[in-house]
C-alpha cells in the first residue's frame, strides 16, 4: 500500500512541476505598444511590440480576432486601435497575453484621469 501511495504522490508532483503559466500581464501606458510592419491597419490585426521601459524586454505579440480591446471599459473596434494609440499615448494600459502563443487576450486602455486598472 505504501509503495502505491508513494507512486501516486510521485506522479502528482511530476504533474505540478510541469504546470506552466498560461498568461502574463503587462501594465504601462498606451505608448508602450508599437505597431509593426505586420500590423494591418484596416483590420486592426497583426503583430505589435510592447516594451514597458527602454531597458525592459521587448514582447512580440499578436492581436487576433479573439483579442478584446476596451477604452474606459467600453469595447473598441480593432480598426480604431491605431488611432487611439496615437492620440492617447500616456493613457494607462493593461495587456494580457498567452505566454506560449504570444497572442493577446485583451488590452484595457483608460483615460488619463483614471488611475485604477483593475
Amino acid at each position: 500500500l505504501m509503495k502505491y501511495l508513494f507512486s501516486m504522490l510521485a506522479i502528482l508532483f511530476a504533474f505540478t512541476s510541469q504546470a506552466d503559466i498560461v498568461s502574463r500581464n503587462l501594465v504601462g501606458k498606451a505608448a508602450d505598444i508599437r505597431l509593426t510592419s505586420n500590423y494591418q491597419e484596416e483590420t486592426g490585426l497583426g503583430q505589435v511590440q510592447v516594451q514597458l521601459c527602454p531597458t525592459c524586454d521587448i514582447y512580440q505579440l499578436t492581436i487576433t480576432h479573439e483579442t478584446n480591446i476596451s477604452k474606459d471599459h467600453k469595447p473598441v473596434n480593432l480598426n480604431k486601435f491605431k488611432m487611439f494609440l496615437k492620440s492617447n499615448g500616456n493613457a494607462p494600459m493593461r495587456l494580457q497575453f498567452h505566454n506560449n502563443r504570444k497572442t493577446i487576450f485583451y488590452i484595457s486602455l483608460l483615460s488619463h484621469n483614471e488611475e485604477d486598472l483593475q
